[in-house]
């Protein structure tokens, strides 16, 4: 009967235990413990997709994009439903080594995941994007020297008010868009042609008086070549 006794509470502690342990690989809105998450946290899935296509177009267009990233920032955690949307729903996250879940509520969605920490708050999300798709100084025809470092555009040594446009909602889907100041239409789309990229200046999909463009054959306003 002891026996019985010793072995009912060894299982009782080794449940409570693992209860433990659960809990602190889990985090919710409000908790404390968000604070050293704090940051932008992309889908592993997305950051593969937007390796293989090299473009944010092509990228956005394979996946989900309500569903491929994070911000995490002052006891919230907010999907960015596509840099489109506001989101104001209390989540959870489970915690497992450098990535981090978003868990399901068994009602409107099922676990979400893994992400990885993208970059710091301090630091502008869509250059962490950009980064990732083009690095490097280019020049073209006219001679202007391109070139993009950590995400940042800079002509002829001047630094460009030019940003990947995470939000493709009325852009036409081709592929990456620099949303631009300050021109008299609003976007540079770089496009891939072989070793060289292709810039078109380009306006919202929607205006009537749009000239389409197609990426393959339209000719381009710019061409860079590698450095």
């Amino acid at each position: 009967m002891k026996s019985s006794y010793v072995k009912f509470f060894a299982i009782l502690l080794f449940f409570n235990a693992g209860s433990a342990i659960a809990a602190k690989d889990q985090v919710c809105t409000g908790d404390a413990g968000l604070k050293k998450l704090e940051g932008y946290w992309s889908s592993s899935s997305f950051l593969d997709l937007l390796k293989k296509h090299g473009n944010w177009t092509g990228a956005m267009a394979a996946t989900d994009g309500q569903q491929v990233a994070l911000s995490i920032k002052d006891g919230q955690i907010k999907q960015n439903l596509a840099w489109h949307e506001g989101d104001e729903t209390a989540y959870c996250l489970r915690l497992q080594g450098d990535k981090i879940w978003l868990l399901g509520d068994g009602k409107r969605r099922t676990e979400q995941g893994p992400y990885q920490r993208l970059g710091r708050l301090a630091q502008k999300e869509a250059d962490l994007y950009l980064a990732r798709i083009i690095q490097g100084c280019f020049v073209g025809e006219e001679k202007e020297q391109w070139c993009f470092q950590n995400g940042r555009l800079s002509i002829n040594g001047k630094p460009s008010k030019a940003s990947l446009s995470l939000d493709l909602s009325e852009l036409d889907l081709y592929g990456t868009p620099l949303r631009v100041e300050g021109r008299k239409l609003p976007f540079w789309y770089l496009f891939q042609r072989g070793e060289t990229w292709a810039v078109f200046e380009d306006d919202y999909a929607s205006n009537e008086k749009r000239v389409p463009v197609d990426p393959k054959t339209s000719k381009p306003w710019r061409v860079l070549r590698k450095q």
